[in-house]
């Protein structure tokens, strides 16, 4: 995991999750006074994965910081799709690029299936051959 546990903290109706329990609700900016048991902060688990971890798959974070450090909710995310050994192939302005570091902290969801052993083999070269393809020329981000 990237990321540890997240804590989740239920105050006036909305659900906040953060790494550490706040002094204020982000919601309503009240207090986060101990409210009984139900309020109580509950650890959960992280759903942040390492994505050069993550072979084969789809992967999202933010377009600037980590979701638990700078993002903000309303921020422009990010998508990149692994190969077999993490190298992860992203898209912008200046055209598609393939990253060996800076997805360390993503929601990751996988694209191939372990019985799908046909395109498991291919799946690096497939990558490649789409990658350079001219949809994804600087020009048309």
């Amino acid at each position: 995991e990237a990321a540890g546990s997240v804590l989740r903290v239920q105050h006036c109706g909305a659900a906040v999750f953060c790494r550490r329990v706040p002094e204020r609700c982000p919601a309503c900016g009240r207090a986060l006074r101990p409210a009984g048991l139900l309020a109580a902060p509950s650890r959960i688990p992280s759903p942040f994965r390492h994505g050069h971890r993550q072979p084969r798959a789809f992967l999202l974070r933010p377009s600037a910081g980590t979701f638990l450090g700078e993002y903000d909710g309303k921020s422009d995310l990010h998508v990149g799709i692994s190969n077999s050994n993490g190298v992860v192939y992203h898209y912008n302005e200046k055209g598609v690029h393939r990253a060996g570091t800076g997805w360390e902290q993503c929601l990751s969801i996988p694209l191939v299936q372990p019985d799908m052993f046909g395109l498991r083999q291919q799946w690096d070269e497939l990558l490649e051959k789409f990658s350079v393809g001219e949809t994804w020329a600087p020009h048309r981000y």
